[in-house]
């Protein structure tokens, strides 16, 4: 039996001064998960959203979600990388999270999510229309 692999993003608050969102997103492959808090717009995922709408447009196709860097002049790192990795297009999400921060408060995880690309299509279609002003979160699981 499969293992639940999940990705769910939360609205924790909204900075009504400039519309910063205080962001919370939490993935799990069934095995490892990670939760990291961050800050964007209303309008964060579009681009992602856009691409997942359409993926894979070939095998080689990857879609990105990509927010900082690793290393000590970002605050955080999140990385979700959408690829096929074989012929008959089985699809995976690669994700690396980064705090950080230094020892001891190191939080940093890098694993995959295994699905199929009309998962991800919805994945993509949930993203593009959710607008965190108005829903405190949405919760995508893999199929």
């Amino acid at each position: 039996m499969m293992k639940k692999q999940e990705i769910k993003i939360s609205v924790l608050a909204i900075d009504e001064s400039d519309d910063t969102i205080q962001f919370q997103i939490e993935v799990t492959n069934g095995i490892n998960s990670i939760t990291q808090e961050f800050y964007g717009y209303a309008n964060n995922f579009k681009d992602f959203s856009t691409g997942l709408l359409s993926f894979p447009k070939t095998i080689n196709d990857i879609v990105k979600y990509e927010l900082g860097e690793s290393g000590e002049h970002w605050a955080y790192y999140i990385l979700m990388e959408v690829l096929c990795y074989d012929n008959s297009g089985k699809s995976a999400i690669h994700v690396i999270v980064d705090n950080n921060e230094k020892r001891p408060y190191t939080n940093k995880s890098e694993f995959y999510m295994t699905t199929v690309p009309a998962s991800l299509n919805k994945l993509g279609q949930l993203l593009w229309d959710w607008n965190p002003t108005t829903e405190n979160e949405i919760t995508w699981t893999a199929e």
